[in-house]
């Protein structure tokens, strides 16, 4: 599995500490994280010097804002609240210019080398579904065969909740939720990744046949890291009294 990690501080900084730490990528979450669309540019700036590609989480998939991303340079988008098919494939149009899609053409934005280059050889981002609703799932082995998708999500808060079993990962419908996408994602030979907060689901992570794997986030590490420290940190001062 590539292991990777979402960022949701909003600092540039992080994605240099993530790529130390060995990440092979980094999702900059613009859905649930601390940033705005003003931190797109510095974060595909500090993801080139790290050497590493930076897929951004979109608040919304609407048209303006995912073609505006991929002209700032990142490596690709992720596009949440998917519903349907129908969703899917209006959705997905985005990130392709016409006849294919819908991306307005600009010759001089960061993914075209600021007009160095043509915008026909401008490589078009990675376009990854999140699978997290019902609707999704229902239609996921369709959606995994569009042409223009390049890889499945599988948000797995999201769609335990919306499956019913709210955290229960282990519970047979989020299980079943699993094998299926994965199941979709290897039938159109495409990656599928997912997210964990805890690292003893690595394993099941593995069994299950998950392609990459999004390790918490900056946020998340930095709270657990800074825990384990101070709890150490008190215990001793107690032993010591």
């Amino acid at each position: 599995m590539s292991p990777g990690t979402f960022l949701g501080l909003a600092s540039p900084s992080a994605i240099e500490v993530a790529a130390l730490a060995g990440c092979e990528w980094v999702l900059l979450d613009l859905e649930h994280g601390g940033g705005t669309l003003d931190q797109v540019g510095p974060s595909v700036q500090a993801a080139s010097a790290a050497g590493i590609p930076l897929i951004v989480r979109v608040p919304k998939p609407e048209r303006s804002v995912v073609g505006w991303v991929l002209d700032q340079g990142a490596a690709g988008v992720m596009l949440p609240r998917i519903e349907s098919l129908e969703d899917a494939i209006e959705c997905v149009s985005y990130c392709d210019y016409p006849p294919v899609g819908q991306r307005g053409v600009a010759s001089y934005t960061r993914s075209a080398g600021w007009g160095s280059h043509s915008v026909r050889e401008t490589a078009r981002g990675v376009c990854m579904i999140q699978i997290e609703t019902t609707g999704a799932l229902d239609d996921v082995a369709q959606i995994a065969q569009l042409p223009q998708v390049d890889s499945l999500f599988i948000g797995p808060l999201d769609l335990s909740f919306a499956l019913g079993v709210p955290e229960d990962f282990d519970h047979e419908l989020f299980t079943n939720a699993m094998t299926t996408t994965i199941a979709a994602a290897q039938a159109a030979q495409i990656p599928v990744g997912s997210l964990i907060s805890d690292p003893a689901r690595i394993d099941t992570m593995r069994a299950y046949g998950i392609d990459f794997l999004a390790l918490g986030s900056d946020a998340l590490a930095l709270r657990t890291g800074l825990s384990d420290q101070v709890h150490r940190l008190k215990r001793t001062d107690t032993s010591a009294s």
